[in-house]
């Protein structure tokens, strides 16, 4: 099997995104470095890292542009969290962009997006895979179809959840492939 991108948010999916009563407070030293773990969240994307040689796990988070100090502290914030996804792994875009346009070599089929903001999910497929984290204040809409996680599972449940919807679209894939083999003759009158 080849391996699988997964692209992971932070703000609300890794870190728990704190309410702030003014915009500014975004703006503020320390704001984005001092955010607490989802602990579960990140012991599981550890040990994806470390257990799950098919899965190559990038950090896809948007930043405020126009501040001092916010790039500094995501990374920060990764160096104390999961200094196991190196600078190579860390894709960063300015907030309110598309963040399919961040992703090295653009998006892939078997590229899969973990992300608390049903929006970006929407945007990154197709051709990429959307993975809802509920963090217990997103999801009230319940607008999401796709594939869900719930940052109260234990880590490896977390791990298994992301990991079976990897296997059951390769499988899904694998299997249809197998099933479908054109006649070349009329493969140019199929009505797809």
């Amino acid at each position: 099997m080849e391996k699988t991108r997964l692209f992971v948010d932070m703000d609300g999916t890794l870190a728990v995104f704190k309410p702030t009563k003014k915009l500014e407070d975004l703006y503020e030293p320390g704001y984005f470095r001092d955010l607490e773990p989802y602990t579960e969240v990140v012991s599981a994307i550890r040990s994806l890292i470390k257990e799950n040689e098919y899965i190559d796990v990038y950090i896809l988070s948007a930043y405020l542009s126009d501040s001092e100090f916010a790039l500094e502290e995501k990374n920060a914030w990764l160096d104390k969290y999961l200094p196991e996804v190196d600078t190579d792994h860390r894709v960063f875009c300015h907030c309110g962009t598309d963040k399919k346009e961040a992703v090295p070599g653009g998006v892939l089929s078997t590229d899969r997006l973990l992300d608390d903001y049903t929006k970006n999910l929407k945007d990154w497929a197709p051709p990429g895979i959307g993975i809802k984290l509920i963090n217990g204040i997103n999801d009230t809409h319940k607008s999401w179809r796709g594939d869900r996680i719930s940052r109260f599972q234990p880590p490896e449940d977390i791990v298994t959840c992301i990991t079976s919807s990897i296997e059951i679209s390769y499988r899904g894939f694998d299997e249809s492939m197998s099933e479908f083999d054109p006649d070349p003759e009329i493969d140019d009158e199929m009505d797809l």
